[in-house]
């Protein structure tokens, strides 16, 4: 993989060389200086787009949601996410709110390396609100980081109006790339 990239990195270099050197040679009324300092800005412009372009590649072979995506399970079956996700750092926390509003998906993990989960909502499944709030009982969640990327995987509670007695609990993965 890293071979990969630094080959991909490379080529980039060298495409962008080949246009200095075209730029250079065509110059005609351009001062060398001028052309120089043109070349120069389409080296660091081909450069910056590589590098883009594979960070985007790596986070996609690691399973990463592209920047402003995300993906949740629960118990097993893949949510219908519609809309962007948002991150926000407030007060050492990042809340993190998945889709649109009326999904009611969201998280708030700290800072921390690796981040804690202070909170989870999953919205409503099957008629039933479910979450997961740190310090309560009958839940628990875990949070990793990778760049931008949030994995935060746990169990979640809520229950059922229906049978208030019985709570439920269901399973979850979440994967967000903040943008």
């Amino acid at each position: 993989m890293k071979r990969e990239l630094g080959r991909g990195i490379g080529l980039a270099v060298s495409g962008a060389a080949i246009a200095v050197a075209g730029l250079v040679g065509c110059s005609g009324d351009q001062s060398a200086d001028e052309t120089m300092s043109s070349a120069s800005e389409t080296v660091e412009s081909g450069a910056s787009s590589a590098t883009s372009v594979i960070t985007s590649a790596t986070d996609a072979a690691k399973g990463n949601p592209p920047p402003g995506s995300a993906t949740v399970t629960i118990d097993g079956q893949e949510q219908n996410i519609e809309g962007q996700s948002v991150c926000t750092n407030l007060g050492g926390n990042i809340q993190i709110a998945i889709g649109n509003a009326t999904q009611g998906i969201g998280a708030q993990v700290t800072e921390a390396d690796p981040p804690v989960v202070k909170q989870v909502g999953l919205g409503n499944v099957n008629g039933v609100a479910i979450g997961y709030t740190e310090g309560l009982p009958g839940g628990e969640a875990t949070a990793e980081k990778d760049g931008n990327t949030y994995k935060i995987t746990g169990s979640a509670t809520g229950v059922d109006m229906a049978n208030p007695m019985q709570p439920m609990t269901k399973n979850f993965e979440i994967a967000v790339t903040c943008p």
